[in-house]
């Protein structure tokens, strides 16, 4: 590998001072200096790529601290048909869509479509097993929630899903039963990702192969050279292996192994010179807010939504995933052999659960630097918060809440005194945790820069702010997609800053963000990215 030379623009380093060099010098997939130009052209090889920024914003690459790069590519792209609000923006549309699809089907395929939503389709009501019966008799099909958490499908879709009235559901599972247990149509959490893999293995390797390609572009162009796979299982190392050995630009892959009981195996896998490697383990202790499955102290609101689109009954508070002592058995398990432990906690009634079996996990087995996770922190209270940083457990922050469903949010499910602390970022920020922030690919697209706007505006999609006190700076906004998310999934001596000896993971923007209005971030380019020093988007020299 050539030497790099970067100068001629703004490079901020998001080190420990967020210094503002000259130059930067690239040698070996490294960084090897940063300072002066005059000092670092002496260092130079006269053989190696001179690029001018002129002008330009070198920054490092962007890490998506939580985010599903494979399932992405299983969740998105043909044949999954997309039907989100936002291409698809009521439910009648959506069944139209639905039944035009399945006109020109084969008999038996396989029919899957992705993104309903109660929130933002403002007509749907629940497809039951009669009436995606009576739209597809003879193809499997399956209705995703823009969520991921629930699916909806017909008879012949439980069918080739061996799901029956004498299906045991699984611990971690919810399937909707009449009075003599015959499925209804809709099932929850871990049954749906084990029944969507049925539709996906259909499908073959080939479709799986393609798609795959088109996720590793988005998170490329969007300058991200480092995200989890947080629902890693086994067989995904295959895919990963794949794409490195054909030389994809494949971004730096941190995997947290999904757990839904206590005795899988997790390897201890490293692959290339932190190309991908298990990072820990993540188990889900609830579900969505937009299904109404997490645990609450205070209920849903009572609204159109809650009660008839969501059939959630009045003074509806949830519940966890799993029986206590089950749950609590496998975050044991796996913290005690040694394994960083992501959970993923929505309700704040489930996050003081997690927060009780955290203090006692670590008065019977201290461990000085175990970077406990919580994901998502949707209903985080303050004194949560507060006593999450005093155990030293951090946050990552599924912040696009805000963007996309802010506004049912606050109207529809929880009032505005529980919207304004929604996902509260700034409250953690205060209090001083290294905070993340993540896009949770594919429930939205990725991009580091609409996390950071989302995060310093707090703006719903009709432009009002929920909770301008939990706003954070664009500074602490970019160190949480960059050096704090490298500290969260524990690469913070090798990812997350223009530092000399830490990898050349590199992204160019055309406008410097931290003199951007927050509002704009998103209207910020990027130009280029750089993995191990090579530039891997666009395949184009920008000098």
């Amino acid at each position: 590998m050539v030497d790099i030379l970067f100068f001629g623009g703004t490079i901020i380093t998001v080190d420990e001072n967020f210094n503002q060099p000259e130059a930067v010098l690239v040698r070996d997939g490294k960084i090897f200096q940063v300072g002066f130009l005059s000092d670092l052209d002496a260092e130079f090889n006269s053989t190696g790529i001179r690029i001018n920024l002129a002008g330009r914003c070198l920054l490092p690459g962007f890490i998506d601290a939580h985010s599903h790069p494979l399932w992405a590519a299983k969740t998105r792209g043909a044949p999954v048909v997309d039907v989100r609000a936002e291409t698809v923006p009521t439910y009648a549309a959506l069944l139209a869509k639905v039944k035009r699809r399945v006109a020109v089907a084969k008999p038996g395929e396989y029919l899957l479509f992705f993104g309903l939503d109660a929130q933002l389709h403002p007509d749907m009501e629940m497809p039951t097993r009669e009436v995606l019966d009576e739209i597809a008799p003879n193809n499997p099909i399956g209705i995703q929630t823009s969520n991921c958490h629930a699916l909806f499908m017909n008879s012949a879709g439980f069918n080739v899903c061996g799901i029956d009235e004498h299906f045991e559901t699984p611990t971690g599972s919810i399937i909707e039963r009449d009075a003599n247990g015959r499925p209804t149509g809709k099932i929850e959490e871990a049954i749906t990702w084990r029944a969507l893999e049925t539709f996906y293995t259909a499908w073959g390797d080939d479709r799986l192969s393609d798609e795959f390609k088109v996720s590793i572009n988005d998170l490329i162009q969007n300058g991200i050279t480092t995200v989890t796979e947080h629902l890693y299982m086994p067989f995904y190392k295959a895919y990963y292996l794949s794409a490195l050995k054909k030389r994809l630009p494949l971004p730096r892959i941190a995997a947290y192994q999904q757990a839904t009981t206590a005795d899988m195996t997790v390897e201890n896998m490293s692959v290339g010179e932190d190309r991908l490697w298990m990072a820990g383990v993540k188990i889900h202790a609830d579900g969505s807010p937009f299904i109404g499955n997490i645990w609450l102290t205070q209920p849903y609101l009572q609204s159109e939504i809650t009660l008839e689109k969501m059939h959630l009954k009045p003074g509806h508070t949830g519940s966890t995933n799993y029986p206590q002592e089950y749950f609590e058995k496998m975050v044991y398990t796996y913290f005690e052999a040694g394994w960083q432990m992501t959970v993923h906690t929505q309700g704040d009634r489930t996050i003081d659960m997690v927060l009780d079996l955290i203090e006692e996990l670590l008065k019977k087995n201290p461990r000085r630097d175990h970077r406990f996770r919580l994901e998502h922190c949707a209903l985080m209270r303050t004194d949560q918060v507060e006593r999450a940083h005093q155990l030293g457990v951090l946050c990552s922050f599924f912040i696009n809440h805000i963007t996309h469903w802010g506004a049912p949010i606050e109207d529809a499910l929880f009032g505005p005194e529980r919207a304004a602390h929604y996902m509260p970022a700034g409250s953690a920020a205060k209090e001083g945790m290294r905070i993340s922030l993540h896009a949770d690919t594919p429930m939205t697209d990725p991009s580091a820069l609409q996390l950071m706007q989302a995060a310093t505006t707090r703006l719903a999609g009709d432009g009002r702010c929920l909770g301008p006190e939990e706003c954070i700076d664009i500074e602490t906004a970019l160190r949480s997609v960059t050096i704090d998310a490298a500290y969260q999934i524990g690469m913070e001596e090798k990812l997350g800053s223009i530092t000399p000896g830490k990898h050349a993971d590199l992204v160019i923007l055309d406008t410097n963000p931290l003199l951007s209005a927050p509002a704009s971030l998103t209207a910020i380019n990027v130009e280029a990215t750089y993995l191990a020093g090579e530039q891997v988007w666009p395949k184009l020299n920008v000098s």
